[in-house]
């Protein structure tokens, strides 16, 4: 749990009463920032925008807001309805503590409003008028309300101590909130790792306000259903029973026509666009389920929960989904983020080492890519992730995730610097569709690349043999494989249709260093050639 909890939301939502019952639970001190901006000018809120103006009012604001923040004793704070509109604010708050947004439907707020006609923003209003302008104001505010952590609905009905239980619940969840993804495009969403936290997701379900209760669908495969049965009964159960979908497990089945066999699941169950879709499994499906997710009826929000190490640091950050095509891998998709990632360690027990190494295999890319500190941080640790050490798993999660959500953050849709996420897949791509996807799985075929795309930057002038025996000794050290016999002219014509090609030009994701990759295009067909000599068991060594 961050330092200080802030409360925000609409004026009559309930906060500073429901702030303070939560601080007294806690043992914090709370402070409401209205009240005490009338204790500290000595006359109202209404006296002091009629007096001194909004732009006064603010300031003021902004002022107690930072004392808050500096403040090192935890604080249960309420906030005022548009302190969240002054982006310094939020600014400071994200910085230091965890945002709860109390709302209620327009029609409690405008007759909690009424009753007191104090208010400065909606004062002297008829009931229609008053209403009116509430609607207009949240619509307004919507946005910087979007940016709470989590949100708990304030009703008349609900007993004060029934909201204080579900904010603590969703408190113990978020402590397990590591980042938050934000997309070029806009928007935000949380990712949260820990271990055995599938079983206690219904609060971030509820938090997050997904869909109504009730509205969702869990969608697995064969394998994970069989292997994870104990989990996916349990994220069913948190979903309120709900019902289940299966794929048939694999990367052959990734198809248009075992999509559309959701779709119809879907439509015959009467499934709308309010629906929640809550992915569990790895990326085959979650490519699968978050495609659906996008197309299904224009769109419906979706939740990933991978299960394997290689989803849980690719696939399921960053909003690539897509099927498989006869043509090509990934052929046909969409840019599509969640609504959360929930990466649970317990489920990584299970996992065959193969898949825990195809996983470590896009974590070593991270390092390649873009930090040479969290390179070195793997070769000092290597026997520690390969005893798959719950502190070391962690962090490499973590960092993993970071990286992407910085690159996705800067450039979603791969028009730029999201390319140089695809270090090691041409070539691990080619080696795929040579071996039909039966031989390798993804991660294994891109820790092949890796070792290819290395030669290539090395066989052109972009890096020494040094900084390709430093790449290629951790995957050793890892225990990965290092060779298979790949037809250069066989894999030059699979390179052809890859997606990431560029019409007219071959593209090429090539280290300068470790820590730092270049965009190369159109290097000889000769060099290429040459460079699959890296992976071959004939090479001299």
């Amino acid at each position: 749990m961050k330092q200080h909890i802030f409360f925000t939301g609409f004026m009559a939502s309930g906060k500073s009463r429901t702030g303070r019952a939560l601080a007294e639970r806690l043992q914090r001190q709370f402070i409401d920032t209205d009240a005490l901006i009338v204790e500290r000018a000595g006359k109202s809120i209404s006296d002091i925008f009629a007096q001194d103006g909004e732009a006064t009012f603010r300031q003021m604001e902004h002022d107690i807001i930072a004392e808050i923040c500096q403040s090192v004793e935890p604080k249960v704070v309420s906030l005022g309805g548009g302190a969240l509109t002054k982006p310094e604010n939020l600014q400071l708050i994200k910085a230091s503590g965890t945002i709860i947004r109390l709302w209620a439907k327009p029609e409690i707020l405008s007759e909690r409003i009424g009753r007191k006609n104090t208010r400065p923003l909606l004062a002297n209003m008829t009931n229609e008028d008053r209403l009116a302008k509430i609607k207009v104001m949240l619509k307004e505010r919507e946005p910087n309300y979007a940016e709470a952590d989590f949100s708990v609905e304030s009703t008349n009905e609900a007993a004060e101590t029934h909201i204080i239980e579900r904010i603590l619940r969703q408190l113990c969840f978020w402590k397990n909130h590591a980042l938050d993804v934000r997309p070029s495009s806009g928007g935000r969403y949380p990712i949260f790792i820990g271990k055995h936290i599938i079983s206690d997701s219904i609060a971030m379900l509820e938090g997050l306000r997904l869909a109504p209760a009730n509205d969702f669908l869990v969608c697995t495969d064969t394998t994970i259903a069989k292997a994870q049965f104990e989990v996916l009964c349990a994220l069913r159960g948190q979903a309120g029973h709900c019902p289940v979908f299966k794929f048939q497990a694999g990367e052959r089945n990734k198809t248009l026509h075992n999509l559309n066999q959701l779709y119809s699941f879907m439509l015959h169950r009467g499934f709308t666009r309010k629906t929640c879709l809550l992915q569990l499994s790895g990326g085959v499906v979650g490519d699968m389920a978050g495609f659906g997710a996008a197309t299904y009826q224009r769109g419906i929000p979706f939740v990933q929960f991978p299960t394997t190490l290689l989803s849980m640091v690719d696939s399921s950050v960053g909003g690539k989904v897509a099927v498989n095509h006869p043509e090509g891998k990934n052929m046909i998709g969409a840019f599509y983020q969640p609504s959360a990632v929930v990466c649970d360690l317990a489920v990584l027990s299970t996992l065959p080492e193969e898949e825990y190494l195809a996983g470590l295999a896009e974590i070593v890319k991270y390092g390649v890519i873009y930090d040479e500190d969290f390179f070195k941080y793997m070769e000092d640790h290597v026997d520690a992730i390969k005893a798959h050490d719950d502190d070391v798993l962690r962090h490499l999660i973590f960092r993993s995730c970071e990286i992407k959500a910085e690159v996705v953050g800067i450039d979603e849709k791969e028009s730029g610097l999201r390319a140089i996420l695809n270090y090691g897949h041409t070539f691990g791509h080619a080696i795929e569709k040579l071996t039909n996807y039966n031989k390798f799985s993804h991660g294994i075929a891109v820790s092949l690349g890796m070792r290819v795309a290395a030669r290539a930057a090395r066989l052109i002038g972009k890096i020494s043999e040094d900084v390709e025996i430093r790449q290629n000794a951790l995957l050793d050290a890892l225990g990965f494989v290092k060779s298979f016999d790949v037809d250069p002219e066989a894999a030059w014509k699979a390179m052809g249709v890859d997606k990431k090609a560029e019409k007219g030009t071959r593209v090429y994701i090539l280290p300068t260093k470790i820590g730092a990759v270049e965009k190369i295009c159109n290097v000889e067909k000769e060099k290429i050639d040459q460079a699959w000599k890296a992976i071959q068991t004939t090479e001299a060594k």
